[in-house]
C-alpha cells in the first residue's frame, strides 16, 4: 500500500501508513487464500482511528490471487504447450473448478499446436459442464478451423455461436477473411467484409490489410481498389503499417510503375508509417529495375540511418543490381559485408553473379578470398 499510494503522488497516505504502529495484522494461511470469498478485513487497534482518506485515493483491497497452478496453465497454454497444460488441468479440475478463462486458454493451446481434434474434445467437456463458451472460445476454434481449410464447418460454428448469443468480434471474421484470401477468393472476402458492417463490427488494421492484399493478388492487380481502401483506412484514423503498403508495393513492383512507387511512398511518409527491410527491399528492386540506381543508393542509406536491418534478399538487391551494370568493386564489397560482417549466406544466384563477375575482371585473388570467407564460414565446403 505504501508503494502502490507512492506511485500515485499521494505521498501523505504513504507517511500515515509509515506512521502506523509496527503491529500488523497476521498474515493469512494459504487455506484461507484459497477459499471463494475474500479474508476477513484485519481490525485497527482500538487507540487508533484510520485516516479519513478523500474518495479519489480510497485504496481497494486486492482481489484475490488465482492459485499458482491455475497461472502456469495460462501460461502453458500462451506457449503452445498444450499436453503439459492438458496434464496439469487434468490433475487439478477437481480441486479448482475451472471457469471460461481457464477453458479457453486450454482450448486455444491446442489450436495453436494444430491439434483441432483435442481443442473440439475439450470444448464439448466445457460445455457439458455446463459452462458457456465466450467469443475468444468460439474464435479459436473457428480459426483453427479455418487455418485447416475446413471452411463449413468454420460455418457452422459461427451460425451456433450466433444462435447462443455470442456476438463474434473482428478476429473471428479476419480468420474467415485470411482464408479467402489465402485461397483468391475475392467475392467471399467481400462478403465476409458485409458481413462485418451488418454485425457492427469494426474493421481493425488487420482487416484493411486483408482487402487490401486481396486487391493486389495475382489475378486481380487493382491498384485504385487498393488505394481505395488505404485512403479509408486513414480516414477512420486506423494507422496503418509496413504491411499495409508492402502489399501494394508488390502489386506496384508487378506493374513497373515507377511513379505510383514515388507518391506511395510520399504516402507512407506522410502518416508517419515506419517502413520494414521488405519495403526498402521492394522499393530497391523496383528502383533498380527502372535503372535508378541514385534512388537504390538513397533507399540503401534511408535504411542505414533509420536502423532497418538487411537481410539476405537486401543484399541479393544490391548485389544484382551492381553486378547487372558490370560494378565489380561495389558488387564485391556487399558481398563481404554480407558474409563477414552480417554473416549471411547469399544465394546460388547471387554467388554465381559476383563470382562471374570477378573472374571476368580479372580479379582472381579477390575471388580467392571471396571463396576462403566463404568456406570459413561454412557457406560452402572448401575447395581442393
Amino acid at each position: 500500500m505504501i508503494d502502490f499510494a507512492a506511485k500515485l503522488r499521494h505521498f501523505h497516505i504513504s507517511w500515515h501508513l509509515l506512521d502506523l504502529p509496527p503491529l500488523p495484522p497476521p498474515p493469512p494461511s494459504p487455506r484461507r487464500l484459497l477459499l471463494p470469498h475474500p479474508p476477513l478485513r484485519p481490525r485497527l487497534p482500538p487507540r487508533r482511528r484510520p485516516l479519513r482518506l478523500p474518495p479519489h485515493a480510497r485504496l481497494q483491497p486486492p482481489p484475490l490471487t488465482p492459485p499458482p497452478s491455475l497461472l502456469l496453465i495460462s501460461a502453458l497454454s500462451k506457449k503452445r504447450f498444450a499436453s503439459h497444460a492438458q496434464s496439469l488441468f487434468d490433475s487439478l479440475k477437481h480441486r479448482f473448478p475451472p471457469d471460461v478463462v481457464l477453458y479457453s486458454n486450454l482450448v486455444h493451446a491446442w489450436c495453436r499446436a494444430g491439434r483441432l481434434d483435442e481443442a473440439e474434445l475439450v470444448f464439448g467437456e466445457m460445455k457439458t459442464h455446463g459452462i458457456t463458451p465466450n467469443v475468444y472460445t468460439f474464435t479459436s476454434i473457428i480459426d483453427a478451423m479455418c487455418r485447416a481449410g475446413q471452411l463449413p464447418r468454420a460455418q457452422e460454428l459461427l451460425c451456433q455461436m450466433i444462435d447462443d448469443g455470442c456476438s463474434p468480434n473482428t478476429a473471428t471474421f479476419n480468420s474467415f477473411m485470411r482464408a479467402h484470401v489465402k485461397a483468391s477468393r475475392m467475392e467471399q472476402v467481400l462478403q465476409v467484409n458485409n458481413q462485418m458492417k451488418q454485425l457492427g463490427c469494426e474493421p481493425d488494421a488487420i482487416t484493411y490489410n486483408f482487402l487490401i492484399e486481396a486487391h493486389c493478388r495475382k489475378g486481380q492487380r487493382n491498384l485504385d481498389a487498393a488505394l481505395k481502401v488505404l485512403n479509408q483506412m486513414a480516414a477512420k484514423d486506423c494507422a496503418p503499417n509496413a504491411h499495409t503498403f508492402n502489399h501494394i508495393l508488390r502489386c506496384v513492383l508487378d506493374l513497373g510503375d515507377v511513379n505510383a512507387a514515388h507518391r506511395l511512398y510520399t504516402r507512407m511518409r506522410e502518416l508517419k508509417c515506419q517502413p520494414n527491410t521488405v519495403t526498402y527491399n521492394l522499393l530497391m528492386g523496383l528502383f533498380s529495375k527502372a535503372k535508378s540506381m541514385d534512388m537504390v543508393l538513397k533507399m540503401k542509406k534511408e535504411m542505414e540511418d533509420e536502423g532497418v536491418e538487411p537481410n539476405v534478399n537486401t543484399y541479393g538487391v544490391l548485389i544484382l543490381a551492381f553486378s547487372g551494370r558490370g560494378h565489380w568493386k561495389r558488387a564485391y564489397g556487399l558481398m563481404r559485408e554480407m558474409v563477414e560482417e552480417k554473416c549471411l549466406k547469399p544465394s546460388g544466384p547471387v554467388c554465381e553473379m559476383v563470382f562471374g563477375l570477378l573472374r571476368n575482371a580479372g580479379q582472381l585473388k579477390k575471388h580467392e578470398e571471396l571463396v576462403e570467407k566463404m568456406a570459413e564460414q561454412g557457406f560452402i565446403s572448401r575447395p581442393l
